[in-house]
């Protein structure tokens, strides 16, 4: 079996917040720019190469996450790094809408317990997730929560 690829799950409203603030981040030096004088525009160049890290913290990971299984490992790429899950030692995934930090870019997601440790993740389609990684390890178990 070869790796697949589950992209993230994409909440309506996590997006438009991250519109906003790109926007805003964004806006906020232009119209500096076009409306201010000479020493103005040395300031908005200063606040643009200041907030363009920034911008980019908020722009890798939207289009930098995503969840391969492999025959062995689920590797969960936040944009900026890859943690490396040994399938063997996912014991519980159970479905959550836990609001804690995550690699996940929706509240509709998945709770994976693995020997002392957890991870949320978010896939798209996660009843094609919950049958692939069943496949790879059927030990697995899978529970389900009343949200």
């Amino acid at each position: 079996m070869s790796g697949i690829i589950f992209t993230s799950k994409v909440d309506f409203w996590i997006a438009f917040v991250l519109c906003l603030v790109l926007l805003a981040m964004i806006s906020i030096p232009l119209w500096e720019w076009i409306q201010g004088d000479k020493r103005s525009r040395k300031k908005s160049i200063l606040l643009a190469l200041i907030l363009t890290p920034f911008i980019a913290l908020i722009v890798i990971p939207v289009f930098g996450i995503k969840y391969t299984l492999t025959d062995s490992q689920l590797q969960v790429d936040n944009g900026f790094s890859t943690e490396y899950i040994e399938l063997a030692d996912i014991s519980h995934i159970t479905p959550t809408r836990n609001a804690l930090s995550a690699p996940a870019l929706s509240l509709d997601r998945i709770e994976i317990r693995y020997k002392d440790d957890r991870v949320l993740i978010s896939p798209k389609y996660k009843s094609h997730f919950y049958q692939e990684i069943k496949v790879r390890n059927p030990n697995i178990v899978i529970g389900y929560k009343n949200d």
